[in-house]
Order: structure tokens, then C-alpha cells, then sequence
């Protein structure tokens, strides 16, 4: 006996948030697997413990993506099919990933000054060959482009202290004090509210897709008892 009412509308509701959620998985899974391959990717920056880390990141975001995959692949299936295994796989998997998810929002305000630590070693590395490694002023000039900044920690003085010529640093005078550690982490504490409130966002709907899966779970048991 098929589900009605209300049910059936969060039936498909679930088939097509599922949707979007499995699509979502393969975006991950195709970005993850284009920044492992792409070895030029991970040579644009000079540190080697920046760019272990992005590579590191690129094979979490393949392993997400794929399993975000699964995941979707269950909801829409579950949700279709009307199948209670496959809705509590989902279930299942959507707790793990909300945990996860508050799991990681607080590790990102507890190692903040770690990671300013992490992209101050990685201006002082780039600035330290700027004279004489064309992917290390490349990166520091896009950087100093990009945020309105100069050095690392103490403007273009940081260009005096590493031996680099400061007058082919890409300065300007407006920028020559505004060390880029400082700025980089600015513009990242000033979109913090936003990447809070899309943090929020997403936990939302994970808790929307976990009361809908064990609403839809009940409804097929009770019209199977029937």
C-alpha cells in the first residue's frame, strides 16, 4: 500500500533534496580528484606543509564525495521505493555527518591560530625565493593583489629581512605596511559570520532529512501493517 497525504509529498521532497545531495557528492568527488591530479595545482604554493595539506584536504573532499554519493543515492532510493533499510542507511549516515559537521565547526575555532601560523609560513617561504623562483613571486603577487597587502608580517620589511630586493616586491605605497598574514586572516574572520550562518544552514536541513526519513520510515511500517 503506497503512502498518501502529507507522506507523499515528503516522499518526494526527499527524492529531489536527496537529488541535489547526490549531485553535490559528484561536484566534491570531481573537484577532489582534479586537485590530485593536477600536479601544477599543489606547485602554485611554495610550502611543502601547505601544500601536503591541500593534498590531504583533496583526498578528504573524494572520500566525502563519494560517500555523500551513497548517502544520496539511499535517500532517493529509500524515498521512492519506500524502503525502510535504505531510509535508516540514511538516517544513519546523516547523524554521522551532522556530528561530524559540529565536530569540525569546533575544531576550526579551537586551532584558528594555527592555521594564521600555517599561511604565515607559507608568505615567508614564497618571499624568501621571490627573487629567484618564478612560482614563488607569482604566488606572492597574486596574493598581494588579491588582499591589498605587502609581505608577510611586517609589510615589505619582510622582504629587507629575507635578503629579496623590496623594490620588485609588487608593493605599493598604500600596501607597503599592511603585512598579508594580518589581512589574509581579516577577510577570513569578516566572512566568519557567513560561513557560521551556511554552517547553521546545513545543519538544519540534516536535521530536516532525519526527522523526514524516520517520518517516512513510521509511515511505511504503519501502511505495511495495514
Amino acid at each position: 500500500m503506497g503512502l498518501g497525504g502529507c507522506y507523499s509529498c515528503i516522499k518526494y521532497v526527499m527524492f529531489a533534496f536527496n537529488l541535489i545531495f547526490w549531485l553535490v557528492g559528484c561536484a566534491l568527488l570531481g573537484v577532489g580528484i582534479w586537485a590530485l591530479v593536477d600536479k601544477t595545482f599543489s606547485d602554485k604554493f611554495d610550502n611543502p606543509e601547505l601544500s601536503s595539506f591541500l593534498q590531504t584536504m583533496a583526498i578528504a573532499m573524494c572520500v566525502v564525495g563519494g560517500i555523500i554519493m551513497l548517502v544520496g543515492f539511499c535517500g532517493c532510493c529509500g524515498a521512492i521505493k519506500e524502503s525502510q533499510c535504505m531510509l535508516t542507511i540514511f538516517f544513519i549516515f546523516l547523524t554521522i555527518f551532522f556530528v561530524a559537521l559540529v565536530g569540525v565547526g569546533i575544531w576550526g575555532l579551537v586551532n584558528k591560530e594555527s592555521l594564521q601560523d600555517l599561511i604565515s609560513d607559507s608568505l615567508a617561504a614564497s618571499i624568501a625565493k621571490y627573487d629567484t623562483d618564478s612560482a614563488a613571486k607569482s604566488y606572492m603577487n597574486g596574493i598581494q593583489s588579491s588582499f591589498n597587502c605587502c609581505g608577510n608580517k611586517f609589510g615589505i620589511a619582510d622582504y629587507v629581512f629575507a635578503g629579496s630586493n623590496p623594490t620588485t616586491a609588487g608593493c605599493t605605497i598604500e600596501t607597503a605596511d599592511m603585512p598579508c598574514s594580518t589581512e589574509i586572516f581579516k577577510a577570513f574572520e569578516d566572512n566568519l559570520v557567513m560561513v557560521a550562518a551556511i554552517t547553521i544552514g546545513v545543519g538544519v536541513v540534516m536535521l530536516l532529512g532525519m526527522i523526514f526519513s524516520m517520518m517516512l520510515c513510521c509511515a511505511i511500517r504503519d501502511s505495511q501493517a495495514v
